[in-house]
């Protein structure tokens, strides 16, 4: 759960908006590490922003309140119109209508409907992408730099998979961590550590066969 100081952000922000919008504001939510309760004080403060329609006057008008606002430099997250949204690549919509806490209008009426298939589509592109940014960082790059960020994209790709065997969606990385098997909690650890590793090459070689096999196994889908 989030934080009374984050909840109280994100609450001031939704009452500007109000005030700004009227009734084409549509919905204010919170997501992220902050939603989730497992924010630093480096994190950034996700919000999700959703109008009737989206102008370029409205991104500036919106830009002005978040300059108004506290932490401004932590102010991240998401805004759209109505449609954009109901249209968005719906595998992108499966982690994003779990992760994020209603705090003015309900997001769940102004998505599509998002099914077992979105699920695992977004747990194969996660373990694409990681796939990807394993073999570029051992070609081109630096595999250490590199595994902190995979291991992130790691939570998210687990938190589906879990999902599609159970049913259930764990919301955060220190429930999920004992669901999982020891390899895998190495994933989370790294997260958790705050990205301190102990053998990369280690973690590099169990991070890129558990993304390949996620990527040839089709059997969740």
């Amino acid at each position: 759960m989030p934080s009374s100081n984050d909840l109280s952000w994100i609450k001031q922000l939704s009452q500007k908006l109000q005030e700004a919008f009227g009734k084409r504001l549509l919905f204010v939510g919170l997501q992220g590490s902050r939603a989730r309760g497992e924010h630093t004080p480096q994190s950034d403060i996700d919000a999700v922003v959703v109008l009737d329609a989206l102008t370029l006057e409205d991104l500036q008008t919106y830009k002005n309140i978040l300059n108004q606002m506290p932490l401004q430099d932590k102010a991240c997250g998401f805004i759209s119109g109505a449609e954009e949204l109901k249209n968005w690549p719906k595998q992108e919509l499966f982690q994003f209508k779990k992760d994020t806490l209603d705090i003015y209008g309900q997001l769940e009426p102004l998505l599509p409907e998002i099914t077992r298939q979105e699920a695992f589509y977004a747990m194969q592109t996660g373990a694409g992408a990681i796939y990807h940014i394993l073999c570029h960082s051992y070609l081109h790059g630096n595999i250490k730099e590199a595994l902190p960020g995979v291991c992130k994209t790691a939570f998210f790709v687990l938190q589906a998979q879990y999902y599609l065997k159970t049913g259930l969606y764990v919301p955060t990385k220190a429930k999920l961590l004992p669901l999982l098997s020891s390899k895998e909690q190495g994933f989370i650890q790294v997260c958790l550590n705050g990205g301190e590793i102990n053998n990369p090459q280690e973690l590099f070689e169990h991070l890129l066969s558990w993304s390949g096999h996620i990527l040839r196994d089709s059997s969740l889908l």
